[in-house]
């Protein structure tokens, strides 16, 4: 099941540059389905309540074209909840994933 994250009242502002998501020895992840390269960037997320920072994995071939300050759209915005036991310490947190990131050009 996939839990899709409405997006349509909230205002995201890349906050970082996109840069490859690495693992532990450095080298570029893929996507286990599509072998897509993996793309991190840090977002925040504004609406009525506030604003949240998240870390955003886009699947893409190429690598998002967002610069910092850029108002953004987390296209397919996913919520993946997880957990991991390791040395007897559980740890529990939800990533975000997206296929893409939409930058909104300002009307005018």
């Amino acid at each position: 099941m996939r839990l899709l994250v409405n997006t349509a009242n909230v205002q995201f502002t890349a906050t970082t540059v996109p840069g490859p998501k690495v693992d532990n020895t450095g080298k570029q992840k893929f996507d286990r389905v599509t072998n897509l390269p993996m793309w991190t960037v840090q977002v925040m997320a504004l609406d009525d309540q506030g604003g949240e920072m998240l870390n955003v994995t886009v699947v893409s071939e190429v690598k998002p074209d967002v610069v910092v300050g850029q108002l953004v759209v987390p296209v397919d915005l996913e919520a993946l909840p997880w957990v991991s036991d390791r040395d007897g310490k559980v740890r529990s947190g939800v990533a975000f994933r997206a296929s893409a990131l939409r930058v909104l050009t300002p009307a005018g």
